[in-house]
């Protein structure tokens, strides 16, 4: 029998329930009186898994799996395709690959209640040829060459690949045409078994629904046979200090852009300690840099920056770091007025009006 448990929020007037669902999978309902209901189905397997091991087996698979995984899964068996039968229902659907995990998701006014089963039907019933392989090979080829030829993209992934030695988040999460290549139906369906598996995934609905329904669709969609999920990902050693400095890469651009990142190797193990630092860190960043300060007027109207400039901090199990962007004439002097800003903030603290608008 699954466990419901709820959850009260007095200050938001608000709660959730928490179903740890037969098959393993957590599932979490936040009823709303909303026009709209949404969904999300998300699997703990991202563009950082690389190696891994199961069941004493160790496994390497080509870099964008995961990636590719994703937009494989919208096809069925019978021809059709999920984004015509969302479309039918009158419902969007969509989906991303972040280094950590995957994610689908789907939002709906009416008949959410079809929507929410074919999101978790698509997700678990993976169908795959040699034929359609390789014309998905094609397809995200294209869309490798299209980031590689982004001026912003290259200037991210740029300072990531300067911040990191070893730790995959500098990798790209399509991969590149090579990696791609090796992708095979076998290879895909092998990694559905290993992490498309309950205890490894989670599901988030939100919206005028009730976990009674929500739980009646997961019954019948995933089924209540809990399937062991071993998998481990290989882990990686991480120095502190960055691997290089600075890094230049010449592109047609109307100004020069700037990804200035700022590693931190202090990352909480404990997920709620981990979102508390990141929205601190963010709280901070703001202070400091916030379109409404007085720093961030004197860089714009000195010229040394565009209105596009942006900071900000995230943070997963196993990276964590402050990136500051935007364009600028002169970045090398912009660097240097950042420094300052963050000296002069030491020496001379914070403001604690600053700090109640941010929280």
């Amino acid at each position: 029998m699954s466990n419901i448990q709820r959850f009260d929020s007095a200050l938001l007037g608000e709660h959730y329930y928490k179903i740890e669902h037969d098959s393993g999978l957590s599932v979490f309902v936040f009823p709303k009186n909303l026009s709209t209901t949404y969904g999300i189905f998300s699997v703990n397997f991202g563009g950082n898994a690389l190696e891994y091991e199961i069941d004493g087996e160790k496994v390497s698979i080509p870099q964008g799996c995961a990636h590719f995984l994703e937009h494989k899964l919208f096809e069925n068996e019978d021809g059709t395709n999920a984004d015509d039968i969302f479309s039918s229902l009158g419902a969007y659907d969509n989906a991303y690959t972040s280094n950590e995990r995957t994610a689908y998701l789907f939002y709906a006014t009416e008949r959410a209640d079809e929507a929410l089963s074919e999101l978790l039907h698509f997700v678990t019933h993976p169908y795959f040829t040699k034929k359609t392989v390789k014309k998905e090979i094609g397809i995200i080829a294209e869309e490798i060459r299209g980031c590689l030829d982004d001026p912003y993209d290259r200037c991210y992934m740029n300072m990531l690949d300067a911040m990191y030695f070893a730790n995959p988040v500098k990798n790209e999460i399509c991969g590149s045409e090579r990696s791609i290549s090796k992708i095979t139906p076998e290879v895909l369906y092998r990694l559905c078994r290993d992490f498309y598996t309950p205890e490894n995934m989670a599901l988030s609905v939100c919206g005028n629904i009730t976990p009674e329904e929500v739980l009646r669709i997961v019954d019948r969609e995933i089924g209540t046979e809990r399937k062991h999920f071993g998998a481990t990902f290989a882990s990686f050693d991480e120095p502190a200090v960055v691997k290089k400095s600075f890094v230049e890469k010449k592109m047609p651009v109307g100004k020069p852009l700037f990804c200035i990142g700022v590693k931190d190797c202090a990352i909480p193990k404990a997920a709620i300690e981990r979102y508390k630092k990141v929205e601190g860190m963010n709280i901070l960043l703001h202070m400091m840099f916030s379109e409404a300060g007085d720093f961030y007027l004197e860089l714009l109207e000195s010229g040394i920056i565009s209105p596009d400039f942006d900071s900000g901090y995230s943070a997963s199990p196993t990276t964590a770091y402050v990136m500051i962007s935007g364009e600028s004439d002169c970045p090398e002097t912009l660097l240097e007025k950042i420094k300052g800003r963050i000296a002069f903030c030491r020496e001379s603290g914070l403001s604690r009006s600053d700090f109640e608008r941010e929280k």
